[in-house]
């Protein structure tokens, strides 16, 4: 065998192996998918209060916490005694009502399914309402009521507020809606519409306040 022939072997054997190495690298498992995303939306769903929105992947839904911390990227809400972090939406805006420092109150944060971000910020009825359990005033003298059911009648609704327990007679076309649940709403918070000569026209029962 000649040189020439010597080299031509040792340059096809290294060709060789050079491939056989670039075979074995292409054929490395790929990196595992993050799946941190859908972690997070479990652990997010099950925070809320209706229970059909756990694991729905259809439609936003509510968290209602006592507000711990807020930065330009998140929130931390205080749920059921757990500490939970949600990251802002590049959208994210609060409630035009909302000023000043809210730290500790009770809020309603509307967050996107898909992505686990917060779209919204509002206060409860509850961290609105003053002595009276008043947390909203129309302009035409109507206004809103939140306070624990303290007896109903034909005639009559009671609830308790800061203030004591007030008493509202029904006006003639009253409306009850408590279909968000099937249990006695007795000492459970309710809604109050209030007509400006003090009747009361609806009651309404809303899971996020209990």
């Amino acid at each position: 065998m000649n040189r020439r022939n010597v080299i031509l072997g040792i340059s096809i054997v290294g060709a060789l192996i050079m491939g056989s190495l670039s075979g074995c690298s292409s054929e490395e498992k790929p990196p595992a998918v993050n799946n941190d995303t859908s972690s997070k939306q479990s652990n997010l769903q099950k925070y809320t209060k209706y229970p059909e929105k756990h694991g729905n992947q259809d439609e936003d839904f509510d968290l209602v916490g006592t507000l711990d911390k807020e930065t330009k990227d998140e929130l931390i809400l205080t749920i059921d005694n757990n500490k939970v972090t949600i990251p802002k939406r590049n959208t994210f805006k609060k409630e035009d009502a909302i000023s000043g420092d809210i730290k500790g109150k009770l809020v309603k944060v509307e967050v996107n399914t898909k992505d686990q971000n917060a779209k919204s910020l509002e206060l409860t009825p509850q961290a609105k309402a003053n002595d009276d359990g008043i947390y909203e005033k129309e302009s035409d003298g109507d206004y809103k009521v939140i306070g624990k059911l303290i007896s109903e009648t034909s005639n009559e609704v009671t609830i308790e507020v800061k203030n004591g327990k007030n008493t509202y007679k029904k006006t003639m076309d009253f409306e009850k809606d408590d279909d968000n649940t099937s249990q006695d709403i007795q000492d459970k918070l309710v809604r109050l519409e209030i007509k400006k000569n003090n009747q009361v026209e609806s009651l309404e029962i809303e899971l996020e306040d209990q």
